[in-house]
């Protein structure tokens, strides 16, 4: 039985262990989504800017290619974060115009990156005439995640391991209790009154039954 509750307190404490585990492992995947929508929607503010830039020179009739004033504001926004790799302003046909990096300027867009934040461009009818993307560097998602990865092992690991010693004091506790509780069941003079004398009239009433004569045969005859 000490086997066998021995067994069943280290599963509960691994079972203990493994809930905290996984508890701080869904905290990191929520908390690095948080980061990456949280810098997403930085550099979204700053693709909602230039695009409003755009569409107000647009809605006074100066056309998309025509507004190489574009040139001077990308290069100024992109020197106030140095996570931002570049910002490019493309036509409907995802041709790149304007760029704070000069060397992408003419090339044609493609497919979204993955770390980049886009934005269209629309005319006063609210059709689309370009876009505004905002491309920045994978490495501050990376030093995010790395910081909660680290914050929350700080975290998790003493939970963990309080959590799994902490189980395996109750589980003794009760073991050591459910002990004590067999040994006083065993031992007739640790029960209740009424218990112990139930006990002393089942006795009895055994040993009257033991004495009483089988009809039939005779007295001091075995049968």
């Amino acid at each position: 039985m000490i086997r066998t509750s021995l067994g069943l307190i280290v599963v509960f404490a691994l079972i203990a262990a493994a809930c905290v585990a996984f508890g701080a492992y869904f905290s990191y995947v929520t908390l690095q989504n948080a980061h990456r929508k949280a810098i997403e929607a930085r550099f979204g503010v700053t693709a909602e800017r230039i695009a409003g830039s755009v569409q107000s020179a647009a809605a006074l009739g100066i056309s998309l290619p025509a507004q190489t004033t574009l040139a001077a504001l990308l290069r100024r926004e992109a020197r106030l974060d140095p996570t931002i790799l570049s910002i490019d302003v493309t036509d409907d046909d995802a041709k790149i115009l304007f760029s704070s990096d000069p060397a992408r300027i003419g090339v044609a867009a493609g497919l979204r990156p993955t770390h980049a934040v886009s934005r269209r461009v629309e005319n006063d009818l609210a059709a689309t005439i370009g876009a505004v993307t905002v491309r920045y560097d994978s490495a501050a998602l990376a030093a995010g995640a790395a910081a909660l990865a680290h914050e929350l092992r700080i975290i998790a690991l003493p939970a963990l391991i309080a959590a799994a010693l902490a189980t395996i004091a109750i589980g003794l506790l009760l073991a050591a209790g459910l002990r004590r509780a067999a040994h006083r069941a065993g031992d007739p003079a640790s029960w209740p009154r009424a218990a112990r004398a139930a006990l002393a009239e089942a006795e009895a009433a055994h040993g009257a039954a033991n004495l009483a004569p089988v009809p039939g045969i005779a007295a001091g005859e075995r049968p």
